[in-house]
């Protein structure tokens, strides 16, 4: 049953260009069910990610399922990493692991089509990515963020042999994305979780997205 599954996601604090191992906490834990939507973040007074870690306990233990999109290599991962919570593999429903992503692949030539890939090949509403593009095209000015790019374009370039064009233009886009994130969840906390604010639209973006993405997968088989 559709109200046995749960849209997950979260968002953490990472402004460096490596998104597995630069992350220092969660900031926010986004979940989605049937029509119930709640955001547990850090310095809530209502909804802390205290809050958050004893709702996904009770989940778990009721057998509920967890739906994501890059769900087991990302939010799984740090979820148990920060919030000491342990999610069972065969709870949990990889959205890019679908039979449906296999045309995906196909169409864009990747191994690994993003989310907002995805939704221009089935036409699912994915607009809320761009919300922090302004804050994070304002951040790609600043020379510490220039020069953290360039490490990291460095450090691909030499470990892995990536080009160091497409390294620098990936690192860029990383730091800048994470320290817009950053920002907006700030503001977000000011102003006691105004749903009104960016980060919430953006956060919550995910879920709704991936969720209807899923949905439209499932028609689609």
């Amino acid at each position: 049953m559709e109200n046995e599954i749960i849209t997950l996601d979260i968002e953490t604090e990472n402004t460096g260009y490596d998104i597995m191992e630069d992350n220092k906490r969660i900031i926010s834990v986004q979940l989605l069910e049937g029509d119930d939507s709640k955001i547990y973040y850090y310095g809530s007074e209502s909804n802390d990610l205290e809050s958050a870690k004893e709702n996904l306990r009770n989940m778990i233990e009721s057998g509920k399922s967890f739906l994501g999109f890059n769900i087991r290599g990302f939010d799984v991962r740090f979820i148990k990493k920060f919030l000491r919570i342990d999610i069972p593999p065969s709870q949990v429903i990889e959205i890019s692991e679908l039979p449906r992503m296999n045309s995906i692949r196909e169409h864009f030539g990747k191994k690994k089509p993003r989310l907002v890939e995805c939704c221009e090949f089935l036409n699912v509403e994915c607009s809320h990515k761009g919300l922090m593009d302004e804050q994070s095209n304002k951040f790609k000015q600043l020379p510490n963020v220039i020069e953290k790019a360039k490490e990291g374009a460095t450090t691909w370039n030499e470990q892995l042999g990536w080009g160091y064009d497409f390294s620098y233009r990936l690192a860029l886009d990383r730091i800048a994305g994470g320290m817009a994130i950053l920002e907006a969840f700030n503001e977000f906390v000011q102003a006691n979780g105004d749903q009104n604010t960016a980060f919430y639209r953006y956060a919550m973006g995910d879920v709704f997205t991936e969720n209807a993405l899923y949905l439209k997968m499932k028609q689609a088989v």
